[in-house]
């Protein structure tokens, strides 16, 4: 979760506009970036965070930064 959450920062818009370009739930963005959420999220999930945030969703993957 620590990348998702970096990229996430990382953007300029809010995480409401965020939700919205990515097609999810501000409720569920919000969880992500507080840590109150599972380790894990939703494959498609991740696909469409990574479309929003225009990266590659194995740049979420965990690992060397």
């Amino acid at each position: 979760m620590e990348k998702i959450i970096y990229y996430i920062e990382k953007d300029e818009r809010t995480l409401y506009q965020l939700a919205k370009d990515a097609n999810v739930d501000y409720a569920l963005l919000h969880r992500i970036v507080n840590g109150k959420t599972k380790k894990n999220i939703w494959l498609d999930t991740a696909f469409k965070l990574a479309d929003a945030l225009g990266v590659d969703v194995n740049d979420f993957r965990e690992g060397d930064w």
